[in-house]
């Protein structure tokens, strides 16, 4: 009956709160939901009906030529991708939260069973105490987010175009009229002998396509993980035909623009069968250091497969047209629209169904329990949430209690920060720093074997750039498979985003609590009556907000930049046909120290969080409503005038009819601190 009577003196429960309080911040998380779905919709359309480029199998390319423009590419589209991932997520989180809180009706009912209910804060367990509209609501938006973080990152991806190319050794005679050459007697049996025929007629007769280049500039041209403005080459020798040689091809090897030792062939090459024809070097080999002997004037010289060695007078190079590619998955973005809509909707609905007022921050609690006692937390002023847990919870009658509180300061978090979370954040952080930890080193291991490992050398090898020595392999792999993998520590840190948050939103809410021991302060509301303050945001101000954004974004963005995901597209040497793409997973050790760096910068705000001292001169309530209406048990016979004023909490003096001090909030200037070993009591006796 108690339940009944208080919603009866609810007076303004069905009063309209449109545009006030969180339902303005809602309405600003659904407005930039509402923008990125557009931006989505006319992204996905403006690549699906691009004239230039078809879609195939579900994936559309979006640009093809320079390797470096498609990287640039790329780069700016993750980070606008992790952006909008950030909006999306800060927005559904801030809806859940408002959907998760108590309303008036829903709050008498449940202490009324002797069950409190989170305020303030991002939650789970009011969800099986409020309705099932908004319980739906909230689950909608925060299943819809799962998508997202699994696949956002993967709706564009760059498709690196490489190509193998021939190496053909030839006497300085090779290109004269009537020099005579005789495939045949170079490679006695390949499949592609009569293209490779055909193709070397054709070189000869137009050498248009083909640049002149002397050793130098052709080892460095060459000496690169991926061929990809180059491709055939002819390495031309200081002997001739009539010389040494009664045939103007002296040796031909196909070499794959693709892997560890892709450069290899300048030092040295052997022929591995008479069908296939690999780069297999006899002995290591160092570009590097080839480079700087020709630089230097050193002459360059190469064993043939038959033994023979030559020196290379200049070369001839094929010119190709870079094909890297920027590409979108349909599929994913069809996802992405989809739960981004979802998204919008909720949002829109959740303004337009919730009109009844809601306990979203603290003030609206001790607003409402001024204004309206609840008899199930009469007599018990000092209760804390402990309080609340272990006695009030079990229906426990209690005695006048004397305050034991001796310290001016305490470490709230223990009691504000619920101990779920806090292992919760604790083990996320724990998983991102390890991963992160030892990615960089074996990564820092595996490039030691061919590069130098200092920071400068890794600053140069860039942000996402894939090459032939960071990757990852997984092989074989399909795509979703690959995609769901890279995005994994996508997921973890949204979670680590949504505990981080929940960290500082209790520390803050701890504060502001903390701030009515200490001086008279008005109520911040989310529908402000005469005297209180309006607020757009809920327990966490936008000082605090916009900068955990930014470092979620951050991390998301370099996370992406860390582990990606590229597509490699081989190109034949004589045919404009390239076999079918690969995933390939690298990673960049730089955006992975980066990782670590902001990494570590969070642990140790959460750090401060955690040890952050207050006042002790209040309970410590935390989010737990019981004990924040336990301190709203208010000596004035008109309690619900006092709530447009200046509020302090503390001892207020002994009640008339018990003799025994109370402690509760006021507008009064004779408010004290609570006494150490001061007996104190309610202003009623438990179930008046």
């Amino acid at each position: 009956m108690a339940a009944v009577s208080r919603s009866d003196n609810n007076c303004d429960s069905g009063k309209p709160v449109w545009y006030t309080g969180w339902h303005t911040g809602v309405l600003a998380c659904a407005t930039c939901v509402v923008v990125v779905l557009f931006i989505n919709v006319g992204f996905t359309i403006y690549a699906t009906t691009n004239p230039e480029h078809k879609v195939e199998g579900s994936i559309g390319t979006l640009y093809e030529g320079s390797c470096d423009q498609s990287k640039k590419i790329g780069l700016w589209l993750h980070l606008v991708i992790n952006a909008h991932s950030t909006l999306l997520l800060s927005g559904s989180n801030y809806t859940q939260q408002c959907l998760a809180a108590p309303t008036r009706s829903e709050i008498d009912p449940a202490h009324a069973k002797r069950w409190w209910m989170d305020i303030g804060v991002q939650n789970v367990r009011n969800l099986f105490l409020i309705k099932p509209e908004r319980m739906l609501l909230w689950m909608a938006i925060g299943l819809t987010s799962i998508p997202l973080h699994l696949l956002y990152n993967s709706a564009v991806l760059t498709s690196l175009g490489v190509n193998s190319f021939v190496v053909t050794v030839v006497t300085s005679d090779h290109f004269e009229p009537g020099a005579y050459s005789n495939l045949t007697g170079v490679i006695p049996y390949w499949g592609e002998s009569r293209n490779v025929s055909s193709a070397l007629e054709s070189y000869n007769a137009s050498t248009s396509t083909y640049k002149d280049l002397n050793p130098s500039e052709c080892i460095k041209l060459y000496n690169t993980d991926y061929v990809s403005s180059y491709r055939n080459l002819f390495l031309i020798t200081q002997h001739s035909s009539n010389s040494t040689h009664n045939n103007t091809l002296l040796d031909m090897i196909y070499v794959i623009g693709y892997g560890t030792s892709s450069n290899s062939w300048l030092c040295s090459y052997c022929r591995a069968d008479d069908i296939h024809f690999y780069q297999v070097p006899r002995e290591p080999c160092n570009p590097s250091q080839l480079i700087s002997n020709v630089t230097s004037g050193l002459p360059w010289s190469i064993r043939l497969t038959t033994g023979e060695e030559v020196e290379i007078g200049g070369c001839k190079s094929e010119r190709a047209a870079e094909k890297c590619k920027v590409l979108f998955s349909l599929k994913i973005m069809i996802i992405v629209i989809c739960c981004n809509f979802v998204k919008a909707c909720c949002m829109v609905i959740a303004v337009i169904r919730s009109r009844e007022p809601t306990l979203v921050t603290l003030g609206d609690a001790v607003d409402y329990f001024l204004r309206v006692p609840d008899p199930t937390t009469m007599g018990i002023c000092f209760a804390d949430r402990q309080f609340i847990e272990s006695e009030w919870r079990h229906g426990w009658r209690t005695e006048p209690r004397q305050w034991k509180q001796r310290r001016e300061t305490i470490d709230e978090s223990t009691v504000r920060f619920p101990r779920f979370q806090e292992i919760l954040c604790n083990f996320l952080f724990l998983i991102i720093l390890i991963a992160a930890g030892v990615s960089l080193r074996l990564g820092i291991d595996h490039e030691g074997q061919y590069w130098n490992t200092g920071i400068k050398s890794m600053w140069n090898r860039g942000f996402g750039k894939v090459n032939s020595i960071s990757q990852i392999d997984v092989y074989p792999i399909s795509i979703t498979e690959a995609i769901l993998l890279v995005n994994l520590p996508q997921t973890i840190l949204s979670f680590l985003y949504l505990t981080h948050n929940s960290l500082f939103t209790c520390m803050l809410m701890g504060h502001e609590w903390s701030l009515f021991s200490h001086s008279h302060h008005t109520l911040r509301i989310t529908s402000p009556g005469p005297g209180q303050r309006s607020t757009y945001w809920l327990q966490m101000p936008y000082t605090y907000a916009i900068p955990l954004m930014t470092l979620s974004a951050l991390l998301h963005w370099l996370t992406s930049q860390s582990l990606f995901l590229v597509l490699i597209e081989m190109w034949q040497p004589f045919k404009d046909e390239a076999i079918p793409a690969w995933p390939v997973l690298g990673y960049s050790c730089i955006a992975i120290i980066f990782v670590l760096m902001l990494g570590i910068l969070a642990l140790v705000t959460a750090a401060w969080v955690r040890f952050k001292q207050f006042p002790a001169e209040i309970t410590t309530v935390g989010s737990c409503s019981a004990a924040i209406s336990a301190a709203c048990h208010a000596s004035e016979a008109h309690p619900e005038e006092i709530v447009g004023k200046k509020l302090r909490w503390g001892d207020v003096g002994s009640e008339p009819y018990l003799g025994i001090r109370h402690l509760t909030f006021s507008s009064e200037e004779g408010v004290r601190k609570p006494v150490f070993g001061e007996t104190y009591l309610g202003n009623g006796r438990e179930g008046e």
